[in-house]
């Protein structure tokens, strides 16, 4: 019993039920600002980009260094190193904000559409003055995809690598938060973290995508999935594409980083996102997330039945 209470996914399940009840909002906040703060030092726009690609990767490098043995030494020293793991897994996953904000948003939408906008501004990056209501559910669905696809990255990487795979992909995306390419002062400085972060997440977002096929109107998310090359990052594009079809719902479409409007791809289906549509995404990418950790229970629990 205790070496199941150590074993990865009891670890693993341990962060997402401590995450759902105490989110790490703030201490996300803190890292992404602190990020962001390092970042500037070195982020000049007198600077050229061929610097720039360099001086976004030794920051990063800089920053793995002293994080990998600094967790290695708490493992040493720690009286009980075990819960080390399940901490680190809490400050990376956006879990439980998500399940909190969200939800309060959809209901905001209609009636207290000013509060909508500010719930929604700390989990994107886009600006939400402007949003109209099929703008802010857009913009909910697609934070909740694309983050949730994030944690669905960190988990898998624990599981497949262990807790210094984990602490990787949890420094890579932040530093794609902190260091947006979709803004243009951060396009050069941040290009290479951000490379990395998606060949990392790469497979666990299709993963994911071809999960979304299993529910009812997957032959028009089938027909979707090509759409995702339109997308600046396919393997994201495939994921909007497949999760709108299936509701035949479009998500993407335009969207302001900055002063400026930018035309993204629209993706999925045809109708206009309705608040009911939304609701029903979430909920598949729920059942999804749930799916994946049913499975790798029944992996771990089977084998111990019959030994």
């Amino acid at each position: 019993m205790p070496a199941l209470l150590e074993h990865p996914l009891a670890l693993l399940s341990l962060a997402l039920l401590l995450n759902l009840a105490l989110p790490a909002a703030r201490v996300q906040a803190a890292l992404v600002g602190g990020l962001t703060r390092l970042g500037r030092r070195l982020n000049g726009e007198h600077y050229s980009a061929r610097y720039l690609h360099g001086a976004g990767l030794a920051l990063l490098l800089c920053l793995l260094l002293p994080l990998t043995m600094a967790y290695w030494a708490l493992a040493v020293l720690a009286p009980w190193p075990v819960l080390l793991e399940p901490l680190l897994l809490w400050c990376g996953l956006d879990l439980g904000r998500l399940a909190r904000a969200l939800p309060r948003c959809l209901q905001q939408v209609e009636q207290q559409r000013p509060l909508a906008r500010l719930t929604l501004a700390p989990l994107c990056l886009r600006q939400t003055d402007p949003l109209s209501p099929l703008g802010l559910h857009k913009a909910v669905a697609e934070v909740a995809l694309l983050r949730l696809a994030g944690d669905f990255a960190l988990l898998c990487w624990y599981l497949a690598g262990g807790i210094y795979a984990a602490l990787l992909f949890a420094l890579l995306r932040l530093c794609a938060q902190a260091w947006p390419m979709k803004l243009v002062r951060w396009r050069a400085f941040g290009l290479l973290p951000s490379h990395l972060y998606r060949a990392m997440a790469w497979l666990p977002f299709h993963l994911l995508a071809l999960t979304l096929l299993l529910y009812p109107g997957s032959l028009k998310a089938i027909r979707a999935w090509p759409q995702g090359r339109l997308w600046p990052w396919p393997a994201a594009g495939r994921l909007l594409a497949v999760a709108g079809s299936g509701v035949d719902a479009t998500l993407g479409g335009p969207r302001r980083y900055s002063d400026a409007t930018e035309y993204y791809p629209k993706l999925g289906g045809k109708q206009y996102l309705t608040e009911a549509q939304v609701r029903a995404l979430l909920w598949r990418l729920t059942l999804a997330l749930l799916f994946w950790l049913s499975l790798a229970w029944a992996g771990m629990l089977v084998p111990l039945s019959h030994a």
